[in-house]
């Protein structure tokens, strides 16, 4: 069964900053290892790329989270590295 994670992935995308940047993203995984390898890979423009941590998504504030599966196998979600400029 897949559940809803959040990643907190950790790495530098300027290599002018002293100090990294972070960005969390969400995906739909089997488990913590195969999340925390999806979650890398929405994030490719940064550099070593690490993830700080992980939670498994069940519930928000009182609603079930519940998945079903979509027509589109495209990954709708994305990362803006222009936020933190």
């Amino acid at each position: 069964m897949k559940d809803v994670y959040a990643v907190l992935l950790g790495g530098k995308i300027r290599e002018d900053n002293l100090m990294e940047d972070h960005h969390l993203v969400f995906v739909v995984a089997s488990n913590e290892k195969e999340a925390r390898r999806l979650g890398k890979l929405k994030w490719p423009e940064a550099e070593s790329i690490h993830v700080d941590g992980t939670q498994r998504i069940k519930q928000v504030d009182g609603y079930l989270i519940n998945l079903e599966k979509g027509n589109s196998i495209e990954d709708l979600s994305n990362t803006d590295n222009n936020y933190s400029i």
